[in-house]
């Protein structure tokens, strides 16, 4: 039986509610937001449920959208022993059905793509329609060069804040818990399992994503028997985040398409192309983040610009020391900062 607690005191569709769930080897937590058919919004590696907020907020006017921690993260206890994909995928598992949900859709973003594929391939019955965002990862990029400079990439390119609450979340989760799941990343063979699968799919790919290539993203829709391709323009490997009313509006079309929990507003609503009701501000991770991070639209400009700057430009630069010529940014030549740039330090 799951625990709620009241997080939030706002009222209605938006309020975020805390819940807990016993599964074998870790008590679970996750984040409740919204009424309706049920959606459950599973996180990357290395950052907490809570960065799926503004998508789940985007969904509460017509769905109820679950945001787990996996074990190991946020406010899930660890399990024991060496991590892996199918560990996790069980505790998913165990954790839906603690739940008692019925074959919900799922979106997953980054690592949440193999634990959700593993769990369709694993157990079925458990798992509906699929969006996978940024699905990691591809077998070229296996090698952990190769994600260090798709990390550094990454801090050049995604949202400050977000960057910022992924950060929290490392320190949170330990050097010993990252360590493990990057292995369990790493190894996992998420293409053997993909043309098992018979979930309908859409698979998610924003074209400035630092950790996937478009090339893979393609063929993960291409693996997947039921999987389509959609191309984000101008987005980064957090396409939930910086455009989660787009998102919300995929799940809709998904559901309505798949005849599945198609109430007559959310019919209503598709029809007229207005799929979120709920505006969704960057600011809606804010009670997630350390005190001088919040009001982020109000101050960033003013406060964060500088430090800002620096650490895209130190990213830049480091991916430059680390890879070849040939491998460089496809964005141009390296900025060249002077020796007070380099360092990253707020002063």
């Amino acid at each position: 039986m799951a625990a709620v607690g009241q997080m939030s005191s706002t009222r209605g569709a938006s309020a975020v509610q805390s819940v807990w769930s016993d599964v074998p080897g870790s008590r679970m937590h996750a984040l409740l937001v919204g009424e309706g058919a049920p959606v459950v919004l599973v996180h990357g590696f290395g950052v907490s449920g809570a960065y799926m907020l503004p998508l789940a907020r985007a969904l509460a006017a017509s769905f109820s959208a679950f945001v787990p921690d996996l074990p190991g993260q946020g406010k899930s206890t660890q399990l024991l022993g060496e991590v892996s994909i199918s560990q996790l995928a069980v505790a998913l598992g165990a954790w839906v059905e603690a739940e008692g949900l019925t074959r919900p859709l799922f979106v997953a973003n980054s690592m949440g793509c193999q634990v959700v594929t593993e769990l369709a391939a694993r157990r079925p019955s458990q798992v509906g329609p699929m969006v996978l965002i940024g699905p990691t990862v591809d077998p070229a990029r296996r090698a952990a060069r190769h994600q260090l400079v798709s990390a550094l990439r990454a801090s050049a390119r995604e949202p400050f804040a977000l960057m910022a609450l992924a950060a929290r979340d490392d320190l949170s989760a330990g050097i010993r818990v990252l360590l493990s799941t990057s292995r369990a990343v790493l190894a996992d063979r998420i293409e053997d399992r993909l043309p098992r699968i018979q979930q309908p799919t859409v698979v998610v790919y924003g074209d400035k994503d630092s950790f996937v290539d478009q090339e893979w993203a393609e063929r993960v829709a291409t693996l997947l028997p039921r999987g389509r391709l959609r191309i984000v323009a101008g987005e980064p490997h957090a396409v939930h985040y910086t455009r989660p009313e787009l998102i919300a509006g995929l799940v809709g079309e998904l559901v309505i398409e798949e005849g599945q929990h198609a109430s007559r507003e959310l019919r209503r609503r598709l029809e007229h192309g207005n799929v979120s009701a709920t505006k969704v501000r960057q600011p809606d991770v804010d009670h997630c983040l350390p005190p001088f991070l919040r009001n982020r639209e109000r101050h960033e400009a003013v406060a964060l610009a500088p430090y800002e700057k620096r650490r895209r430009t130190n990213a830049r630069q480091l991916v430059s020391q680390i890879t070849a010529p040939d491998e460089r940014d496809s964005a141009g030549e390296v900025e060249r900062p002077g020796p007070s740039d380099v360092d990253c330090e707020h002063r």
